[in-house]
């Protein structure tokens, strides 16, 4: 996203008044931290920092890669790292609450950066690998997953055959984040997207569970007034004439995975 098209109070407060429901819809987020997981290069990771932990669904997972069992859960929204730490009570974890373009840890600290769909809210992804690079030790991992433009495409086109606002969350393309690795002492293993199409029996299922995530439109030029019942009812029919066989509403995201090692 740009940094005009953003606003992270805005961020940290939404999924912090959806910390207790997120849980409850999270099928696409849990498969997708899950796929990162898995394309962890083998080893074990001293230290590790999960950045834009949420709920911390991986916090366990990662524990297990690391001797020391030396995990710090990250996260902007200070209501979402309360909830997280009720559900992760059995082993020490370490929670902060910090930005991923200015983190709040000392340099070379870090065996393991873990972010699952979280770095697609940085206004300067440069800064951001930047700061990943900072706290790492060199050698050491940052494994990403994020989401790039062509998500939620349906949606967006849907709402484009209503009014010209912005409904939807814009994401970026893949080349923005290459461009923003330019200089960083990374190596690329692995920079690759993946599409991912969901199912839905109607579309306020969707929208439901955009809300409940707390991932709904929160671009800063998002409209601010209520919505009509016309708009609402000509938005639905245009996402309906999008319904494949009769049978299933998509929503596409692509997904962009990247593997990166400090030099």
């Amino acid at each position: 996203m740009s940094l005009d098209n953003i606003d992270k109070t805005q961020i940290a407060r939404s999924f912090g008044r959806a910390a207790k429901s997120y849980d409850s819809v999270a099928h696409f987020q849990r498969w997708v931290a899950d796929s990162l997981f898995q394309k962890l290069p083998q080893g074990t990771y001293d230290s590790i920092l999960d950045l834009g932990c949420g709920t911390a669904y991986s916090s366990d997972k990662l524990q297990s890669l690391s001797p020391t069992e030396c995990y710090t859960g990250l996260d902007l929204s200070t209501d979402m790292l309360a909830y997280a730490s009720t559900l992760h009570t059995s082993r020490d974890k370490k929670w902060v609450t910090g930005d991923a373009e200015s983190l709040p840890l000392r340099g070379g600290t870090q065996d393991l950066v873990f972010s699952s769909l979280a770095v697609q809210w940085c206004s300067d992804f440069s800064k951001m690998f930047e700061e990943v690079c900072r706290v790492l030790k060199p050698g050491g991992v940052f494994a990403f997953a994020s989401l790039v433009d062509g998500s939620l495409i349906e949606l967006k086109e849907a709402w484009q055959d209503v009014d010209e606002m912005q409904h939807v969350n814009e994401f970026s393309n893949v080349s923005e984040y290459r461009c923003a690795l330019s200089g960083i002492p990374f190596e690329v293993k692995n920079m690759s997207v993946e599409a991912k199409v969901l199912r839905y029996e109607k579309v306020s299922e969707l929208t439901r569970e955009l809300k409940l995530l707390g991932a709904h439109n929160m671009a800063a030029h998002r409209p601010t007034n209520m919505m009509g019942k016309d708009k609402l009812k000509r938005f639905i029919g245009a996402y309906e004439r999008k319904r494949v066989d009769q049978d299933y509403l998509p929503a596409s995201y692509q997904v962009l995975w990247g593997i990166l090692v400090k030099n």
